[in-house]
């Protein structure tokens, strides 16, 4: 189960990266890079493209290393419920309600239900780490870089939100962490180079990468219906093969 929460984890960042981390993030790192390049003192060229992208590395490891423990955290929590419990038919219940979340956050993203991140904020009452973050957009040293990333990690987002709930899912530390460092891994490649390739795309491309990632998300959400369901024997298991669906 874990080597596919990562796969599924890794796919979504990466497809879901052109389209809603684009939309969501994309503001973030166009503002970093600018305020990076008005910091060049006049008559020096600017960073060339390698500079460049090396420039934004703490900003991503502080973010990836927000959801790795997030991730953990969460994993940790499924991990002491599974002991506490120590029943199948509470295993069953508990991967019904995540695959039930897992399939109302995918509505979310294909348009059918309002975005999740307005209800994250309003819950949050509007308190969000953007405001620590603004001073931090101007600074070079890598502290403030790490920092300004690892900040960034805690911004209300649907589909953190979603990998969180399959990170529960594994019901271990190190598999909850893997999960939200195989989806973290998955965003760097659009949001490094946006400005070069995702760009390019037009925003009903991307859109339509984003209905895909929502795709799979709702695919796999009701394969964990399926299985909590098998595991509460409500409904047989089911396998093809070798491979065991649910």
């Amino acid at each position: 189960m874990l080597l596919s929460n990562l796969a599924l984890a890794f796919v979504t960042g990466l497809i879901s990266s052109f389209g809603h981390c684009l939309g969501m993030c994309g503001g973030i790192v166009a503002i970093y890079s600018a305020r990076q390049a008005a910091q060049t003192p006049p008559g020096e060229s600017q960073p060339g493209m390698w500079a460049r992208i090396f420039s934004f590395l703490p900003l991503h490891l502080g973010r990836i290393t927000t959801y790795t423990f997030f991730g953990a955290m969460i994993g940790l929590a499924g991990s002491l419920l599974d002991q506490a419990s120590g029943m199948m038919g509470w295993q069953g219940i508990f991967s019904v309600l995540v695959g039930i979340i897992m399939l109302l956050v995918s509505f979310s993203l294909m348009g059918i239900l309002p975005p999740i991140e307005a209800t994250l904020v309003s819950l949050t009452k509007g308190n969000t780490p953007m405001t620590r973050m603004r001073g931090l957009f101007g600074k070079k040293s890598f502290a403030a870089t790490l920092t300004l990333g690892m900040l960034w990690g805690f911004l209300p987002c649907g589909l953190v939100f979603a990998m969180l709930v399959l990170a529960a899912r594994v019901g271990t530390l190190w598999g909850g962490a893997l999960t939200m460092l195989a989806f973290g891994l998955g965003t760097i490649p659009t949001l490094v180079g946006f400005g070069l390739a995702a760009n390019l795309l037009s925003p009903k491309l991307r859109g339509g990468l984003q209905s895909v990632a929502a795709l799979l998300l709702m695919l796999f959400a009701v394969q964990t219906v399926l299985r909590g369901l098998a595991v509460a024997n409500i409904i047989p298991s089911f396998s093809y093969g070798q491979v065991m669906l649910w």
